[in-house]
């Protein structure tokens, strides 16, 4: 008896040996295995953009006549999960605060002293998530980046870093809302989405009154290169005239040279009866050398928030691209019946 016991002892020792071995195996290929799948389908990104700049004006008609500026100075953070959900997460600069002016009852100025805040304030600009539930189909909720003009006409106006385009620059939508955004695409032909958002942009909660901004947006590709775009925008209150808008886009872009023209109303703009912005822009790109661009553009405005009166607006000049995703332009613009004639010289860097 004590050798069979003898005996059990050493094979219970045999195999809690070979038990803990085995599991120590199991452990560390689990471990492998876990840190390869982390590996594939966890996939991060960090990213920014700095566009700045100096401008000199050719006349008196500009205050200040010359200045140096920043149009952007972006950071981003994206990650993205088993190619399913991705979250996009983006810091901005600008001005978020507007000047006050006080009239008395002759519509006089009058002096104020006030601090109105820096105007390179940063301000959350982007905080999406993107989830592909099914093949061709994408949910967005959080702060969404406005289709309205931010996720096309931009990209293919190339040159942000010059100048903001045509919906941008005169108030006609703002960059980014708080809502959701349902979006189906067909591979290289068509992506429609339809959206909510609360209506007041990036700066602003939610109004007192509750009032929502649903949106349609079309994007459709009948040939290679060739790319056309509808987007309507409605607001309605109940006892106020329904804020609209729409834009419609066409643009034709190869390796190089690009062409893109779209047309802009806003209806009804702060809800106002009898009230309308509207007009039309043109730009392109051309490429003449390996690291050398022609950069044009020309905007009608018949009316907008920013200028009240029928306006034209140009830019004419060149681009130098040294490196990748570094940029610098020189410029001629005009803005006319406000006789305002620049020269700028702009630099980007995207990295």
């Amino acid at each position: 008896m004590t050798n069979f016991y003898k005996g059990m002892k050493k094979y219970k020792c045999l195999f809690f040996i070979v038990a803990l071995f085995a599991s120590i195996s199991l452990f560390a290929q689990q471990i492998k295995v876990d840190s390869t799948i982390a590996k594939s389908e966890i996939k991060q990104k960090l990213f920014g953009n700095i566009f700045t700049g100096f401008y000199y004006g050719l006349n008196e008609n500009l205050l200040p006549r010359q200045s140096f500026e920043i149009s952007t100075a972006l950071l981003g953070y994206q990650v993205e999960i088993d190619n399913k959900v991705k979250a996009t997460l983006i810091y901005d600069v600008t001005k978020t605060t507007s000047d006050i002016s006080v009239k008395d009852t002759s519509k006089n100025l009058l002096e104020v002293s006030y601090f109105k805040g820096s105007d390179y304030t940063a301000f959350l600009k982007q905080a999406q998530i993107d989830w592909t539930f099914a093949k061709g189909f994408e949910f967005s909720v959080g702060q969404l980046l406005n289709q309205q003009y931010l996720t096309l006409q931009d990209k293919f106006w190339g040159y942000r870093y010059v100048a903001y385009t045509f919906q941008e620059r005169y108030k006609f939508g703002s960059p980014a809302d708080f809502g959701a955004r349902l979006t189906w695409r067909k591979a290289d032909k068509l992506n429609l989405s339809i959206g909510v958002v609360n209506g007041d942009g990036a700066f602003y909660k939610q109004d007192s009154k509750g009032l929502m901004l649903y949106s349609v947006n079309v994007e459709y590709f009948p040939i290679k290169k060739l790319t056309l775009k509808f987007y309507f925008d409605i607001s309605p209150d109940e006892y106020l005239p329904a804020r609209m808008a729409y834009s419609g886009f066409v643009g034709y872009k190869t390796e190089k040279w690009r062409i893109g023209a779209e047309y802009n109303q806003l209806v009804h703009p702060n809800y106002l009866m009898d009230k309308y912005y509207s007009g039309v822009s043109i730009y392109g790109g051309a490429k003449i050398f390996k690291k050398v661009e022609i950069i044009a553009r020309y905007d009608y405005i018949e009316k907008s928030a920013i200028l009240k009166d029928n306006s034209q607006y140009a830019i004419l000049g060149m681009q130098y691209e040294p490196v990748k995703n570094f940029f610098m332009s020189v410029n001629g613009r005009f803005l006319i019946p406000a006789d305002i004639y620049q020269v700028y010289a702009n630099f980007g860097i995207k990295f």
